[in-house]
């Protein structure tokens, strides 16, 4: 029998163990950033909330900006999944469009505040001259792809500059069109109705 030594047994218990401590601080992240904003939500308090040392935030990252960043890429994830289950049998890019806001408001109401959150500017949270790629981005460059298929496939075949600035506008339109429907109490299935019409028409 061969006889491993403790260091080769030690080293999977250590990554478990280092796995944890950041899924521990990123959960703690998301409900500080939800809650207190960007700005209000300091590393220690971060720690603090994970039930773990100060010193431990620093082993996984390098500053607020980084876990901020890790948490919009957790929340990136989580609504990719959503929106996959919609769009997968989407027949045309309407019915793409329209998927796309329904998996939106069905993310938004299992996880309160988070996309809201996550779409902080990305000026918000620069420490630096830095330009760190951000959420609203990510679905912009999404937007942008659509924008620049053949005209057969419903999109447009446009510039690929053109296409970014409409596929952050659009962006726009959803996260502004829909905060607004939430603040004044308009039901989600005429928002989602009227957000299509006037996406569709920006698409074509």
């Amino acid at each position: 029998m061969t006889v491993l030594p403790i260091s080769k047994i030690e080293a999977p218990a250590r990554g478990r163990r280092t796995q944890d401590s950041r899924a521990r601080l990123l959960v703690a992240a998301r409900k500080l950033f939800v809650e207190r904003g960007y700005h209000a939500t300091r590393p220690q308090d971060i720690s603090r909330e994970a039930g773990l040392g100060h010193g431990t935030f620093y082993l996984h990252f390098a500053d607020k900006q980084a876990c901020f960043l890790a948490f919009t890429e957790d929340a990136r994830s989580e609504l990719d999944s959503y929106l996959q289950r919609r769009l997968k049998d989407a027949p045309d890019v309407e019915s793409a469009v329209r998927g796309s806001l329904e998996a939106i408001h069905e993310y938004s109401a299992a996880h309160p505040g988070v996309l809201v959150t996550a779409m902080a500017d990305a000026a918000v949270i620069a420490a630096d001259d830095a330009h760190p790629v951000t959420l609203v981005d990510r679905w912009a460059m999404q937007w942008a792809a659509l924008l620049r298929l053949p005209v057969g496939q419903g999109g447009q075949a446009m510039d690929p500059d053109e296409a970014g600035i409409i596929g952050a506008a659009v962006v726009g339109i959803i996260h502004e069109g829909s905060a607004y429907a939430g603040r004044h109490g308009k039901a989600p299935g005429p928002t989602i109705d009227l957000l299509t019409r006037l996406i569709i028409k920006a698409l074509t």
